[in-house]
């Protein structure tokens, strides 16, 4: 059975004990020998490249012979959770004498989660996802696929 490099372009690959590796971006040949290797984007988003004798299995994923290491990603600083819903803070613009005598609320609105779509990179190829608001997803037009 021969398979095609359009085939395993985009496939997922994983350990034989079914931790997920990574993701097929390329096919890798040695120079000066006949080595094949499948170039992986792991979930840290760090290339990994696997040699063709250590795939199980190529169909609808990728299944490899033997567990390889696969490098954590980077831990990110956590940020406190914004809030989820329209928040008014009153703004006084200086005293009433400022502002010849009157006493006129002013409020200025933030904008809520809801309101405010905060961009998204793609895990696979680092370039900024589109938010499609019909499916409520983010899509990556460079990987053409819906990110997580």
């Amino acid at each position: 059975m021969v398979i095609s490099r359009s085939q395993l372009i985009g496939k997922k690959v994983y350990n034989p004990d079914g931790g997920y590796v990574g993701e097929v971006v390329d096919i890798g040949l040695a120079l000066g020998t006949s080595q094949i290797s499948l170039v992986v984007k792991t979930a840290a988003g760090s290339d990994l490249t696997v040699e063709w004798s250590n795939v199980g299995a190529a169909k609808d994923i990728i299944i490899l012979k033997e567990a390889v290491e696969v490098p954590k990603p980077a831990a990110q600083p956590s940020m406190p959770a914004p809030s989820t819903a329209p928040v008014s803070t009153p703004v006084q613009a200086g005293t009433a004498e400022e502002r010849g005598g009157l006493r006129i609320p002013f409020i200025q609105w933030r904008k809520g989660k809801s309101e405010e779509k905060k961009g998204k990179i793609c895990p696979y190829c680092g370039q900024p996802a589109t938010w499609i608001p019909q499916y409520q997803r983010w899509y990556c037009y460079n990987c053409q696929k819906y990110v997580e």
